[in-house]
């Protein structure tokens, strides 16, 4: 089991062709994918939906979420430590707005897939797992 473990949500832009990142407010400025730690307990569905709540002030569409896969790989900010992210495509009702959790809203494309901000799960894993299944 990895040292972190999250919920990742994959928002899409909506021409389809971009992917919404945030950067919190903590001790790295790398690009990350919205969605956090699960408390005890917690749902994958519960988890984004209050992260996305608590990020973007916004409401998670449940019935637009499906699974793409879990994913390792050093976490961001900290080389010391993995994190382990199960990452989930849905809909978000609203716009994102970013809350006191969150200092950086970016919409990215795949063509920014060696962008020097992308945290290490998304450079080295996600992006190019879902460039590879034509999913980005």
């Amino acid at each position: 089991m990895a040292y972190f473990n999250k919920a990742g949500l994959l928002i899409r832009s909506k021409d389809g062709t971009g992917f919404l990142v945030c950067v919190k407010n903590y001790f790295t400025s790398d690009f990350i994918l919205p969605g956090g730690k699960f408390e005890k307990g917690e749902t994958d569905q519960a988890c984004l939906k209050r992260e996305i709540k608590e990020e973007l002030s916004a409401d998670l569409d449940d019935a637009t979420l499906v699974f793409l896969g879990e994913y390792t790989d050093v976490a961001a900010g900290d080389p010391t430590k993995d994190v382990s992210i199960r990452l989930f495509e849905g809909k978000i009702i609203g716009t994102p707005v970013p809350t006191n959790e969150i200092i950086e809203l970016h919409w990215l494309t795949k063509g920014d897939i060696s962008h020097p901000r992308l945290s290490p799960i998304l450079k080295n894993k996600i992006l190019p797992d879902l460039i590879t299944r034509g999913l980005l």
